[in-house]
């Protein structure tokens, strides 16, 4: 990896105006050599060019180690330089090796830091190093995209024989480079045996960056990349072992974990916890929900998801708090012993990444809810969330499909859907008043997840603290007699009521009204030029703003903007903006529908238009009243 001249003369690449770093050259090569213990060892190389102080970032490298009760990875031969061109030279300043730090980050892992020295626009940094780990379980993967835009990425692998494993090419970009070819008898066991290995090139050219947006799940589930999992593991002894394992091995394993299957055995612990009032009850619906608002009110989640680890149900009873596992097996084991028919539900929220389909992988998990059946109809639960009404799961649970762990019939998937429709209901009634300002009584009403993002603010703060929030959202419009409805009554939508006065500006004899006084959408959620992963809002969604306007009689309006609709492709989103005039009155109705909450990237165009739309018509939209005489 050769620093050269040119290389350190340009401060721009094209294909990126605004990418303040650039990866130059990247490689990697990962194999299990005769001798190192038979270790995996993998080889870094990176030169980097710093095209701005934006790209500074990159100047600082962090390696995770893992490592176990028994073993842990090694770092060896760090190497890293910055490269400068001063007065037509090409400097180079090492890190020294006492400026390489090291720091327990969690139980499971090491962080070994540096920053490079001497940086500014137009430096090129280089390191290398290779990573040595017992793990061979875990193959390293390549990420041929970054957050910064790559001219040229590679890697190498050496896959024994001996050892199987399920490959996957994510993403939607396609290698320049696809090569495999066989290596004889590259690694030698005991007793003389000896396996061949499949030798495999993957490079990618001209990668763009990969730059998130809203209404995204996890990176890894779009980022181009090649990821490896073991399948199966054949000694020179003759031995042989499966890693990826078949859903009934996997149910029986979840049964007899210590953490899952045999704190869901411990429904008699339960019996006590509940009040007379709700135990004496006929097993009706109203009875399961008091269930539910009484674990979730009485047992506070700790905020871990951890659901592998460290988990006992009495613990949980004694301290009244516990990780996901724990609140929500509580909330199994409860309804359990109250004679409901229940089973746990494993999923991986919106943040840690689509579940694999394909075979079990357990690791994917990180969360779990449970189904309640009573006759026909289930009902997922979750009882982290103070606020989250029965029958619905938080937003971070929204991730396609979950899987119901039945260990009498077998695991299956399942939806992981909401069911309480999320909308906002706008009304207002305004007068137009002869001094020139607007007076009137607006009502908000938020359904769903939008009610309960309302609620979730007032119970970390307070209900004083959002009153005066309101009252500062604006200071040219006076807002009073607010009032909050359904606070507590969670399976209602969250209503607010309030006043509203504001003064108008009017030029010789004409008064311009902008009716929207709370748009919908203050800027368009998407900004890139193209998005090459689908848009996942999690929910259907629906938006109404319906106001009745009233002028003084002798006014009249002049200037009414024509009517508006818009569908997207297949009828999947609308858009509507009417006005009905009578007389001295003015009706406006806009209603906008997202009828599917996940659009493939097919939608983004057609996207950015609708929200352009949106946020013109309810930012630009003037109606323009003559005063009388």
């Amino acid at each position: 990896m050769v620093v050269s001249k040119a290389d350190l003369a340009n401060t721009t690449y094209k294909n990126d105006s605004t990418a303040g770093a650039l990866h130059i050259f990247e490689k990697g090569y990962s194999r299990i050599e005769n001798g190192k213990n038979y270790n995996l060892l993998t080889d870094y190389k990176r030169k980097i060019k710093i095209l701005d102080k934006e790209g500074y970032t990159k100047t600082k490298i962090e390696i995770l180690l893992y490592k176990d009760k028994n073993n842990k990875e090694k770092l060896n031969n760090l190497i890293a330089h910055t490269f400068n061109l001063e007065n037509g030279e090409i400097v180079s300043t090492k890190v020294k090796e006492n400026d390489i730090y090291e720091e327990e980050y969690n139980e499971n892992y090491t962080l070994v830091k540096f920053t490079f020295p001497n940086i500014k626009p137009g430096s090129v940094i280089r390191y290398s190093y290779q990573l040595e780990s017992p793990f061979v379980f875990n193959f390293n993967g390549w990420d041929f995209q970054d957050d910064i835009p790559k001219l040229y990425s590679e890697y190498i692998t050496d896959l024994p024989g001996n050892y199987t494993y399920n490959i996957k090419l994510i993403g939607p970009l396609t290698l320049s480079t696809n090569e495999s070819s066989i290596i004889k008898n590259c690694l030698e066991g005991g007793r003389g045996g000896s396996a061949s290995c499949s030798h495999n090139i993957y490079a990618m050219k001209e990668i763009p960056a990969f730059r998130e947006e809203q209404y995204m799940t996890a990176k890894k589930n779009y980022f181009s990349r090649v990821q490896y999992e073991l399948k199966e593991f054949k000694g020179f002894d003759g031995s042989n072992k499966k890693y990826t394992e078949t859903w009934k091995s996997v149910d029986r394993k979840i049964k007899e974990n210590p953490n899952i299957g045999i704190q869901l055995k411990k429904a008699g612990i339960t019996k006590a916890i509940l009040p007379d009032s709700i135990t004496m009850a006929p097993n009706t619906l109203e009875k399961a929900k008091s269930i539910y608002y009484y674990i979730n009110t009485t047992y506070a989640w700790n905020k871990k998801f951890t659901i592998f680890n460290d988990l006992s149900i009495k613990k949980v009873i004694e301290t009244k708090t516990g990780n996901v596992s724990g609140i929500n097996i509580l909330l199994h084991n409860t309804l359990q012993q109250q004679g409901y028919e229940v089973h746990p539900v494993l999923l991986s929220t919106r943040k840690n990444g689509y579940l694999t389909k394909l075979h079990p992988v357990i690791s994917d998990f990180n969360y779990l809810i449970v189904q309640l059946r009573l006759g026909e109809k289930t009902y997922l639960l979750d009882a982290t969330e103070k606020m989250l009404p029965f029958g619905d799961v938080p937003y971070r649970c929204l991730n396609q499909q979950g899987r119901l762990m039945d260990f009498k019939n077998g695991s299956s998937w399942i939806d992981i859907k909401p069911t309480m429709r999320s909308f906002y209901y706008y009304k207002e009634n305004l007068k137009l008043t002869i001094t020139d300002s607007i007076f009137g009584d607006q009502e908000f009403v938020y359904g769903g997840y939008h009610g309960l993002a309302k609620r979730n603010y007032i119970n970390e703060s307070s209900e004083a603290s959002y009153i005066k929030n309101i009252k500062e959202q604006d200071e040219e419009i006076k807002r009073t007699n607010i009032t909050i409805k359904n606070k507590n009554q969670l399976e209602k939508p969250f209503i607010e009521k309030r006043t509203i006065h504001y003064p108008l500006n009017q030029t010789e004899g004409l008064i311009f009204i902008n009716p929207f006084t709370k748009p919908f959408f203050d800027e368009n959620p998407f900004k890139l030029n193209e998005r090459t992963y689908p848009i996942d809002f999690g929910y259907s969604d629906s938006y109404t703003y319906t106001i009745n306007l009233e002028i003084p009689s002798g006014y009249e309006f002049i200037d009414i903007p024509k009517s508006v609709k818009y569908s997207l492709p297949n009828e999947s989103g609308s858009l509507k903006l009417h006005f009905n005039r009578t007389n001295n009155q003015l009706s406006i109705n806009h209603i906008i529908h997202f009828r599917s909450p996940y659009y493939s990237t097919e939608y983004y165009t057609y996207l950015k238009k609708f929200f352009n739309l949106i946020i013109d018509l309810e930012n630009n939209t003037i109606i323009t009243v003559k005063k009388g005489t």
